[in-house]
């Protein structure tokens, strides 16, 4: 298991049983339509599950989404906590972790960059709560200061004692937009460090003035960690380096994270009769052996954890892997109905742009180019060639599923697909010199080339291997595309 990213916002301590109950239900009532709005009910697949430990009115609340990651086979679990501090104060804890299926242990960085989903969550329970660090308001956008005396107000709380997050300092004063810690930034960062940005040379001038010397430049960008004993540790990151500032800021926040207390269903009420009444009423030998009795009894509830954790990620483990079983074969019944609808039917084998058609609805683990209708155009291909089509493009569903699991490295993609179909992993240098334009589509916003295909006959499947993502892109059905030897 691997935390990647986590933030802990934490409000002072309630004055009553009924503001510590309000707030904890601000924050379920924020809860909800996030979680409706990130996993929708009617779009969770059967590897999503969702689960409530106890209500956020109870001492220790935890809500644990489990899914499939999208890049790993891993599961990524994401946790939201309610729980008191030692202090009484309340602490919303969110943090997401990557958990390896079975025994594999994945080659993996520290950090993950937060999507908008979690940052929204930390952002509205920040701002309902009121959430302060060192009497400033957690946000999620730069604070933008202009003057000599706010630029000293900033060097000023690098040395407040309670501060607990890191400080990032940028001078934008000469860098106009070409800034290094953008909006972005702030937003990945909110609850994991405060963002400031000297937009003037006086309000740098300020802040250099009240540290003594020069430390803020336009020429790097200023970290300030948490107080370690009397002195406050500065680093500097290259003005060009926002991607390593980021990581380690979140990196650092997620050492930080306190450990999450189990939540519980057993009354947490003070035992009937005092323990310093029970030990003065009893002689020492009795003591001595009261103690015995004890340390043998916190062993074995120690061992029973143990036993309980074991037997939970167990059982995690099996509902996982479970519902992948039960994903693949929703999908071949989704697969078999579409066959059965064209087998019962046989014209339907004659209209080249329907089968198509019928394909782009019942293989949803591929992702069809927009272009495609356009590129088929009118061109109509017998009935055995719109079979060999279906049928490949099946097996091409197939075969994605397993990239985007993880059971196939997008490096071995082509050798699966060569025991599979009639394929060919590339198209010559000179069909691409020449035609380049038939090869190409636009795939996130930038050019992609097409290279392996599938031959179906006649007709032809080009489609494109994003590794990062782990997705097949089918950008291309119907006539061999032009190269040396078809003009």
């Amino acid at each position: 298991m691997l935390t990647v990213y986590g933030v802990t916002l934490i409000s002072p301590k309630a004055k009553d049983d009924a503001q510590e109950r309000t707030m904890r239900e601000t924050v379920g009532h924020l809860l909800e339509p996030w979680l409706e709005r990130t996993w929708p009910h009617d779009k969770r697949t059967n590897s999503t599950q969702v689960l409530m430990h106890n209500s956020v009115t109870d001492k220790v609340f935890r809500c644990e989404i489990s899914e499939q990651h999208p890049n790993d086979d891993a599961r990524q679990v994401t946790l939201v906590s309610l729980f008191p501090s030692r202090r009484g104060d309340l602490c919303v804890d969110v943090r997401r972790e990557v958990r390896p299926t079975g025994s594999l242990i994945l080659p993996r960085t520290r950090s993950e960059r937060p999507p908008v989903s979690l940052t929204s969550l930390v952002s509205e329970v920040a701002r309902e709560l009121r959430a302060r660090d060192a009497n400033n308001f957690i946000s999620g956008s730069p604070s933008r200061v202009s003057t000599a005396d706010e630029g000293a107000a900033v060097a000023a709380l690098f040395d407040a004692p309670s501060r607990r997050l890191p400080v990032v300092v940028e001078c934008t004063s000469k860098k106009g937009t070409n800034t290094t810690t953008t909006g972005e930034t702030a937003r990945v960062l909110t609850g994991i460090a405060h963002v400031y940005h000297l937009t003037t040379p006086a309000a740098e001038e300020g802040f250099n003035t009240y540290y003594g010397k020069r430390k803020a430049s336009s020429s790097w960008v200023l970290v300030a960690w948490p107080r370690a004993g009397q002195t406050v540790s500065l680093s500097e990151y290259p003005q060009s380096d926002d991607e390593r500032l980021v990581d380690e800021l979140i990196a650092a926040a997620v050492g930080a994270l306190p450990i999450l207390p189990r939540p519980t269903t057993r009354p947490q009420g003070p035992p009937s009769v005092p323990i310093q009444q029970v030990v003065a009423n009893t002689s020492s030998t009795e003591v001595g052996n009261l103690r015995r009795k004890n340390q043998e009894l916190e062993q074995r509830v120690d061992e029973l954890q143990s036993d309980y954790d074991d037997l939970h990620e167990n059982l995690t483990m099996t509902e996982h892997l479970s519902a992948k079983i039960a994903e693949e074969r929703d999908r071949y019944r989704d697969q078999l109905t579409s066959f059965l609808l064209l087998r019962d039917d046989a014209k339907q084998w004659n209209n080249s742009a329907h089968v198509l058609e019928l394909a782009k609805k019942s293989f949803t683990m591929l992702d069809f180019h927009r272009d495609l209708e356009s590129r088929l155009g009118n061109t109509q291909f017998p009935p055995a060639t719109n079979q060999r089509i279906f049928g490949s493009l099946l097996e091409l569903n197939n075969l994605a599923a397993r990239l985007r699991r993880g059971d196939i490295e997008p490096h071995l993609f082509n050798t699966y697909c060569s025991e599979k179909f009639n394929f060919a992993p590339s198209v010559s240098d000179n069909a691409i010199n020449k035609f380049g334009s038939d090869y190409t589509i636009v795939w996130n916003d930038a050019p992609v080339q097409l290279g392996p295909h599938i031959r179906c006959n006649e007709a032809r499947i080009y489609f494109y291997v994003d590794s990062g993502q782990r997705r097949v892109v089918i950008g291309h059905i119907g006539g061999h595309l032009r190269d040396k030897t078809n003009r």
